[in-house]
């Protein structure tokens, strides 16, 4: 039974939702037939579907029903999403983020510019975490900073608005998924960084 904020009206089918980060589903099935409906509900509407085991590693179902090159698509797309940089230093992370943030002209001197070099060091550690991004990160960045959640998302508007990202339309959860990527492109870049690993069962 998904439960969204009032303020989206965009319906949702067994999870999946144009704004993933609004949304928390609980599906309670009876029986495999049950089973079977909701997944198969959920890779009409994406095209895969991942399920996570009790030691948090997520496997991928893919759709390959319709057509073999979307599925294929699928799989490089959440593969290179989920980039693994564990063998990377901090300092290789911070370099890059702080690339990103010269590119954009941030203002050091804002409390904003430093949640956001936070938030995008934990978010290529993890990059689970920007699939919530207003109920995972900014609580993680509002601990680091001593101050609350609510503040955390002030601060980052305040700052992310005087840059180009804001005046084109995104907003604060969006632009930083935007640099996220962009850094995540440039590590993959400079360090030839590895997915990781996963396996298919056909």
């Amino acid at each position: 039974m998904p439960v969204e904020n009032e303020g989206n009206k965009t319906p949702s089918s067994f999870g999946y939702s144009m704004y993933p980060e609004k949304e928390v589903g609980f599906y309670v099935v009876c029986s495999d037939r049950m089973i079977l409906e909701n997944i198969n509900s959920m890779m009409k509407n994406r095209g895969f579907v991942g399920i996570s085991d009790t030691a948090g590693r997520i496997h991928y179902i893919v759709d390959a029903r319709y057509s073999v090159h979307s599925a294929v698509k699928h799989i490089a797309d959440e593969a290179l999403r989920k980039v693994d940089y564990s063998s990377l230093s901090n300092s290789n992370l911070l370099d890059t983020v702080e690339e990103v943030l010269s590119r954009y002209e941030m203002d050091r001197g804002l409390l904003g510019t430093r949640l956001v070099r936070y938030i995008l060091m934990q978010s290529l550690r993890d990059p689970s975490l920007l699939t919530v991004v207003s109920k995972r990160l900014y609580p993680l960045a509002g601990k680091e900073f001593g101050i609350s959640g609510s503040q955390v998302e002030r601060n980052l508007r305040y700052t992310l608005s005087r840059i180009s990202l804001y005046k084109q339309g995104y907003r604060n959860v969006h632009i930083i998924q935007h640099m996220h990527d962009e850094a995540a492109a440039m590590l993959v870049e400079r360090f030839d960084c590895r997915p990781f690993s996963c396996t298919s069962s056909m």
